[in-house]
């Protein structure tokens, strides 16, 4: 079998982002389910991101296979495994008796399993009639990357292509998801050597204890990475280059089976660290594709975590797996399914004749009450205090944020009001490190370039504004507005064009008074050229950037704004800013 170069590259160019608008519906209609907004936290997010997929509100990820390709590695020979490369032909009849976790684990899931042989280096004998294991194999093993790269380039394009076929094979047979896993003598150690490469980080850092070597054994690996990177890396390789390098042709295998269910609307159920550095591969040479994925967990591996972040993916799990074999997809395969049950299962409250939230009783009030119904004393108090302390912040802890916190963030900002009901907004989460430095390089050189429209002091002042916050925040939200969203004709905007940016405005003030609320600090960071913030976020020409918010938290949150307390400015009297009747007009007219 040949690796068609032309099939690989143009699922690249046919991959398209997940549709945004499915999952708006997806969103609307939980909205309407007889429970409090928002109260199923993550699931729903999961909900929207499968009807983004699947391009409806009826999802579903059954019928689920899963897929686990197996190959071996000549770094092995480099004594990176306690466990030599007949274990895993032995692994292969196991699998075909059914005697393994992931055997055991997709049984008890009620998910087919494929096992697709691409370079295992020992034989398997067919076991009667079973058809779990399927030869595909393009090699006995990988060359020792060590000494000489991993793979030739049409090896690596036909274990590509065996990833391509076994997805395009899924789609064809009906299933909605696939899960994806590995197995394989050496592989932990290749996907640290991929995970350093990727992300620039140490091998002391991306490297674990793999299948159980000791603390000599681990101290090998790091070496023998690091032999590695320093044979084969060079400036700006590729991703192709990269796996063809210091892959496996499970690995590669693994990638061509993400891009090939992203292009054809299957969900990809990952697993552990290997299949995270194949996703993140994939991502690489098509980005879209991180928007099919779904992290079923995090691995007792180090480096996985740090993949995860570069996918900008949430593990379902954590339970310390390092099994590898899609057994960490498989445990979460449930959890998906409750996922679409609530969300194609669950009545709505006018099909349970169940009072929703806006009928709730309220405390007696000196007036008559008329729509909308007034919060209670303690909520409006809640509203106003939420408004009047919040605060532009600038320094922020490592801490990540809690479960469910950023979802509530961006539900409160999705519900901002709009011109036309467009809802122009989107949200790019940053996560990454690599990503938020540079988004503070940006941030640094428009600075300067600002403070000489300064006088000295002040402009001594400007400079001296902190953005160590964008790397220090955990997570920097960009929110942006798709001035064609909702067409040329949007009711309310024919005669104030700007009111697409107006409506993106209270979408961020939506997400501010939500963070106060939850006790998560806020810093807007607007030192930006957009033309260069649109380049690096790979934002198309249609959409604006509108803010570039860190959140986190803080050791200080000052009682009065930043730029009062040093100088910058004095709040202004609202009595002198409001105007009766017309501009300038002093004296009410009548009673409001």
């Amino acid at each position: 079998m040949i690796g068609n170069p032309y099939e690989i590259f143009q699922a690249l160019e046919d991959i398209r982002p997940v549709d945004r608008t499915f999952q708006r519906n997806m969103q609307e209609h939980l909205d309407r389910l007889i429970k409090p907004v928002g109260s199923l936290g993550r699931m729903e997010r999961l909900a929207c991101q499968i009807a983004g997929i699947q391009k409806t509100i009826k999802i579903t990820v059954d019928p689920a296979i899963t897929l686990v390709f197996a190959g071996d590695h000549g770094v092995s020979d480099e004594g990176v495994s306690p466990y030599p490369r007949e274990v895993s032909a032995q692994m292969l009849n196991a699998y075909q008796r059914h005697w393994a976790a992931i055997s055991v684990l997709a049984r008890q899931a009620a998910c087919q399993v494929e096992v697709v042989d691409v370079g295992v280096q020992g034989s398997w004998e067919p076991w009667g009639k079973d058809n779990t294991v399927v030869s595909r194999k393009i090699r006995a093993g990988t060359r020792n990357f060590v000494k000489e790269p991993a793979m030739t380039h049409e090896e690596c394009l036909q274990a590509l292509q065996v990833g391509m076929d076994k997805a395009g094979q899924a789609f064809q047979d009906g299933h909605r998801s696939i899960l994806l896993g590995e197995i394989g003598i050496g592989n932990t150690t290749v996907a640290a050597a991929l995970a350093c490469a990727l992300l620039q980080e140490s091998p002391r850092i991306m490297t674990g204890h793999g299948s159980g070597v000791d603390h000599a054994g681990w101290e090998r690996k790091v070496y023998v990475i690091d032999q590695a990177l320093s044979r084969h890396l060079e400036s700006d390789l590729d991703p192709f280059e990269m796996l063809t390098r210091l892959g496996g042709f499970e690995v590669a295998a693994m990638v061509g089976a993400i891009l090939g269910a992203a292009r054809l609307g299957v969900v990809v159920v990952l697993d552990g660290y290997i299949t995270g550095v194949a996703a993140l591969l994939a991502m690489r040479m098509a980005p879209d594709t991180v928007g099919y994925l779904v992290a079923s967990h995090q691995s007792h591996e180090p480096g996985h975590r740090r993949v995860l972040g570069a996918l900008g993916l949430r593990p379902l799990l954590e339970w310390d797996l390092r099994l590898g074999e899609a057994s960490g997809a498989a445990m979460s395969l449930p959890l998906l399914r409750q996922t679409c049950a609530v969300a194609t299962e669950m009545a709505t409250f006018s099909q349970a004749g169940v009072s929703s939230s806006d009928g709730a009783e309220h405390e007696a009030l000196p007036y008559p009450v008329k729509e909308p119904h007034p919060f209670s004393l303690p909520e409006r108090m809640a509203v106003y205090r939420a408004i009047e302390s919040r605060r532009d912040i600038r320094r922020f802890l490592p801490d990540p944020l809690p479960e469910g916190v950023l979802d509530r963030l961006l539900h409160a900002a999705h519900h901002a009001p709009s011109v036309g009901y467009s809802q122009p907004w989107d949200f790019i989460i940053v996560t990454d490190s690599e990503m938020k430095q540079r988004l503070k390089k940006l941030a640094d050189r428009e600075r300067q370039v600002q403070s000489l429209y300064f006088e000295d002091e002040r402009s001594a002042l400007y400079l001296k504004l902190k953005l160590e916050g964008i790397v220090e925040a955990p997570v920097v939200l960009v929110i942006t507005a798709d001035m064609e969203r909702g067409g040329a004709e949007i009711i309310g905007r024919h005669t104030m064009e700007e009111t697409t940016l107006y409506s993106v405005a209270c979408a961020v003030e939506n997400v501010w008074l939500a963070a106060r609320a939850e006790g998560v600090a806020v810093g807007w960071v607007s030192l930006f050229e957009k033309r260069h913030l649109r380049h690096v976020l790979g934002m198309p020409a249609n959409i604006e950037p509108v803010a570039v918010l860190c959140l986190g938290f803080t050791e200080h949150y000052p009682p009065e704004p930043q730029l009062k307390t040093v100088g910058w400015a004095e709040p202004e009297s609202l009595t002198r800013l409001i105007h009766w009747q017309r501009w300038d007009g002093s004296t009410p007219q009548s009673n409001v």
